[in-house]
Formats: structure tokens, C-alpha cells, sequence
């Protein structure tokens, strides 16, 4: 090993053990421990010294000698630099601090720790809780220093947030089985549940009396921001015009696809299918999982995963869009289910057959454990791509649509999936270039779906993570013109050995990892031609 190589590994660990002091919520998606008792650090002298942590990785970064590292750690620097510059811009010019009181509810974090159920479950528990009504009583005092910026959106989303969470907290020190479980002390999780509670509830009618009434901010981040996220965290060099033309044209080839199926948006929510539910609904996500993999299999179009994977039933979900659908663990995967409540009493075989595309051995699984341990290094699982995240399993549906694995009902739920996702690109550069407002895109969001603030969840998602839609609709397009043009230049070829040459990198930004296993001709050339 190098000495920039061990100079670059040293730097990252100490990084990372500092960094996650600052983002708790991290470390627990990234199993790591020692940070689950944790809230986000939100003082003044915190923001300083996060952004000087930034600062200095940066600038420690730039003094690597880049060529003397292997590609592995190459991949690596180039991510960790681009999330770091990404940070510390968004630190500096945005502090969600002042514009984002969702941020500071701390249900996101409890639920995850009930659904991942560390090892001290009920440590890092009571840890959250006991500090939920100081943290709160603080983030009142600086959000009314400046009510006015703060985002009208994200206020919605924190109330939403607080009114679905305070009898959730309730139930928390009362009856869900995992604190039931896992909890000597039921009496004192009780107590400080209960206080949690009352303070979030305050915390509600304190945004009600006092921001409703004088917050205008909006949650855009510009057409400047949106074009420098596309280059620093997406990795890839394109044009905003560049990429709202083919977005636009995108959205406009669904619907006309639409058209030619005598299809319109009111014929993609209608389902036909008997609704399953209970120990039957469990049973079908097992046996299509089962059926996937083994179409997978027969058509060559994956390895086979070596890590088990598990089906739970997520009946501790305060709110079910934020719960996840997959859990990775040290003994396999997890594909995590919602409740039938949370599913309106049951789904279609259909349905069931949708969320086994995105979330088992073709989807989140799949990309879970491919490649080595280089391609699930800590600075990988804590930068995904959006093109591999959400874009691969509307990339492997299309796969999966040519070989004949779906039926006509699956394709009602096929066409909505993908209208949805092209109007979320749209929405996604329009919105935080300014050119629509909120309202706007919630008009066109709510259309293309029944399910209950399916089009506020959407519209959160897309203010918070700019690009992320986008590269989503972009990643599939992109990777369905790598896997033809490889087909067509290896005959003898799979398209299971392409598959395995693009995740032996990780699911992280696109174009570092095509450049890596393919070569830059081949992005290049790719991109060109989803372009045109």
C-alpha cells in the first residue's frame, strides 16, 4: 500500500468519526454504532466547527497525490470531495437552521432505530427522547429570530410530521413490541416518551401561532445551485437547458406511449386485482420474490445474491413514505412491508409483484450486496446515486417488460410508476429553477396518484434533494443505452456480465462508475445519444 494510499484511508476514518457527531441519522442508515443516542447538532458553534471539519478535509484532500492511489480510492476521493463541497456550500449559503423546522423533529431518527433495532435499542432510545424537549424549546427561540425565510413548504412538512408523530411517541413507551421487548426500564421509556410527546405537540402549536401566519420562504435552490449539484454531487457535466429539453421530451414520450395504449392518468390508478392481506399478503411477497428470482436466473440477467433475504411486516411506522422498503444487516437483507393499514386494508398480486421490482433481488437487495467490499466502502454507502437507487429498477423493469415477465395489469402499474417519474424530472429542474411554485407542481403531482399526501411526500422529496429526480428518470435512460450498445458490441456476451462490471463499483454517481468499468468513449457516447 502507498503512502497516499494510507494517508487517504487515515484521513477518511477520522473524518467520518468526527462527521457523524454531527449527522447521528447517518451513521445509523450506515450501521455504524457508538452515534444512536445522538440529535443533529444545531448550535452556532457547531455549525462552525462542522464547517471547519469540511474545510480541512478539503483542503487535506487536494494534498493527495490522486495518480498514486489505486481506482478504488480514486472512486472514493472524487465522491467523498464532491458530497464535502456540496456541504459545505450548502452550510455557508443555505443554514437549514433558520429555514427548516422538519429538520429538527427528531421521529425520522426514533423510527429508524425502532425499524433497524441496534444492539442497545433501548439505550439509544431514551438517549433521543430525553433530549427531544431542550432540542425542540432551542429550535423555537431560532426559528422565530427569522420566521419570515422559512419555507412554507417545510412547514407544511413539520406539522404533517408532528401531528402524525406525537401519538406515535404514545404508542412508542406504551405498546410497539420492539420497546416492549427490549426495555427493562418500561416505566422510565414511558415517562420519557410521554414528555417527548408534549413537547412535539408544543413544538406544533408554536409553528402554528407563530410561523403560519409570517413564513414565506420558498425551498428552491436556484437555476446556479441546481447546475453546480448536477456537476459536484451527479459527477455529470450537462446543461441546465440540456437537461429540461430532455426531461420535457421524456415527459412527452410517456404520454404519447399513454396514447397508443388507449391509456389515460385516470386508467393507471384503477386496479382489477383481488386485495390481499394478513398472513396471505405476506405469503404472495414471498412467493413473487421467489418467482423473480428465479425468472432472474432462468434469463441470465443478474448474479444470484449469496445474502439471504428476510420479509418483515413494518408495523411501527409513524408515517409509512419515510419507513423504507430495505434493510441491509450484518445476516442478510430485510425487505421491509408495510402494514396493511398503510396499504388501504391490502394490495393486488400486481402491486406486490411492483414492490418485489424495486426492493428484492432485482432492486434494492440486488444493489445491496453486488461487487466487493470496495463497492460498500463507508464513503459508497453514505453517497448513492440517485440514477442507481430509484433509476435502476425503472432501468431492470424495462428489462424485465422485453422478456415477458409482466402482465397486463402489472403494465397499468408500470406506465403509472414511470409517467410519475417523468414528471418528477420535470417538476425537479422546473421547480428550483423557478419557473413553477409549489402549488403548481402540487396540480401536477396530484393527479398521478390515490394514495393519501403521495403528492406532498413527492414534492418534500424533490425540494430537499435537488437533481435527485432527474438523475433518477436520466439513470435509467443511460443505463438502457450502456446495455444495448454492449449487446450490440459483444455478441457472444450477457447483459448479466454488464450488470456485474457496473455494480462492482457500487450503486454511486453514474458517471464515475461507466467511466471506471467501461471507459470514458463509452459515457461519453452514451450520453450523447440519450441526449439526442
Amino acid at each position: 500500500m502507498s503512502s497516499s494510499a494510507t494517508e487517504f484511508d487515515e484521513l477518511v476514518a477520522d473524518y467520518y468519526r468526527a462527521w457523524f457527531r454531527f449527522h447521528p441519522l447517518a451513521a445509523v442508515y450506515a450501521s455504524v454504532s457508538g452515534y444512536e443516542g445522538r440529535l443533529t447538532a444545531d448550535g452556532d458553534d457547531d455549525n462552525g466547527a462542522l464547517a471547519n471539519l469540511i474545510s480541512n478535509l478539503l483542503t487535506s484532500l487536494d494534498s493527495i497525490d490522486f495518480d498514486q492511489l489505486d481506482e478504488d480510492r480514486q472512486l472514493d476521493l472524487q465522491l467523498i470531495r464532491g458530497a464535502a463541497l456540496v456541504e459545505h456550500r450548502m452550510l455557508l449559503e443555505q443554514d437549514w437552521r433558520y429555514h427548516d423546522p422538519a429538520k429538527y423533529l427528531p421521529l425520522n431518527q426514533l423510527q429508524e432505530l425502532v425499524v433497524r433495532q441496534p444492539e442497545r435499542l433501548c439505550d439509544s432510545l431514551m438517549g433521543v427522547l430525553e433530549l427531544t424537549p431542550n432540542y425542540l424549546r432551542d429550535a423555537r427561540g431560532r426559528l422565530s429570530e427569522l420566521p419570515g425565510v422559512v419555507s412554507t413548504l417545510w412547514l407544511a412538512d413539520a406539522l404533517e410530521t408532528a401531528d402524525k408523530g406525537v401519538p406515535w411517541l404514545k404508542r412508542l413507551g406504551r405498546d410497539l413490541p420492539q420497546t416492549r421487548e427490549c426495555c427493562a426500564d418500561q416505566g422510565r421509556l414511558q415517562s420519557l416518551a410521554s414528555q417527548a410527546a408534549e413537547a412535539v405537540e408544543d413544538y406544533r402549536q408554536c409553528l402554528i401561532k407563530n410561523l403560519v401566519p409570517v413564513a414565506s420562504g420558498s425551498a428552491d435552490c436556484g437555476p446556479e445551485l441546481l447546475s453546480w449539484l448536477l456537476h459536484n454531487r451527479d459527477q455529470v457535466d450537462l446543461q441546465i437547458d440540456q437537461a429540461l429539453t430532455f426531461a420535457r421530451s421524456r415527459l412527452q414520450q410517456t404520454y404519447d406511449s399513454l396514447q397508443q395504449q388507449d391509456l389515460d392518468v385516470a386508467d393507471l390508478k384503477a386496479s382489477d386485482g383481488e386485495l390481499l392481506s394478513g398472513n396471505e399478503r405476506l405469503q404472495a411477497y414471498q412467493e413473487e420474490a421467489q418467482v423473480l428470482r428465479e425468472f432472474l436466473q432462468q434469463h441470465q440477467l443478474l448474479p444470484d445474491s449469496e445474502q439471504p433475504l428476510g420479509f418483515r411486516v413494518t408495523d411501527s411506522c409513524f408515517r409509512q413514505p419515510d419507513c423504507g422498503s430495505y434493510l441491509r444487516t450484518p445476516e442478510g437483507g430485510v425487505f421491509l412491508i408495510p402494514h396493511d393499514q398503510q396499504v388501504g386494508g391490502g394490495e393486488s398480486r400486481s402491486a406486490i409483484r411492483m414492490r418485489n421490482l424495486y426492493s428484492s433481488w432485482a432492486g434494492r437487495h440486488y444493489l445491496a450486496w453486488a461487487g466487493g467490499v470496495s463497492a460498500h466502502s463507508l464513503v459508497r454507502q453514505i453517497n448513492p446515486s440517485a440514477a442507481f437507487k430509484r433509476g435502476w429498477a425503472h432501468y431492470m423493469s424495462r428489462v424485465l417488460e422485453t422478456r415477458g415477465y409482466f402482465d397486463d395489469q402489472d403494465r397499468i402499474l408500470l406506465n403509472q410508476r414511470r409517467l410519475a417519474l417523468a414528471e418528477q424530472a420535470c417538476i425537479d429542474l422546473e421547480f428550483h429553477t423557478g419557473e413553477i411554485d409549489s402549488q403548481q407542481a402540487l396540480q401536477r403531482l396530484k393527479p398521478l396518484s390515490d394514495i393519501p399526501c403521495w403528492a406532498e411526500v413527492s414534492l418534500t422529496a424533490i425540494s430537499r434533494r435537488p437533481t435527485d429526480a432527474f438523475m433518477a428518470l436520466l439513470g435509467a435512460d443511460l443505463l438502457e443505452q450502456l446495455s444495448n450498445r454492449y449487446l450490440e458490441q459483444n455478441a457472444a456476451a450477457s447483459i448479466k456480465q454488464l450488470h456485474e462490471q457496473l455494480l462492482a463499483h457500487g450503486a454511486v454517481a453514474l458517471p464515475l462508475v461507466v467511466k471506471r468499468a467501461l471507459g470514458q468513449q463509452e459515457w461519453d457516447q452514451a450520453l450523447s445519444e440519450v441526449l439526442s
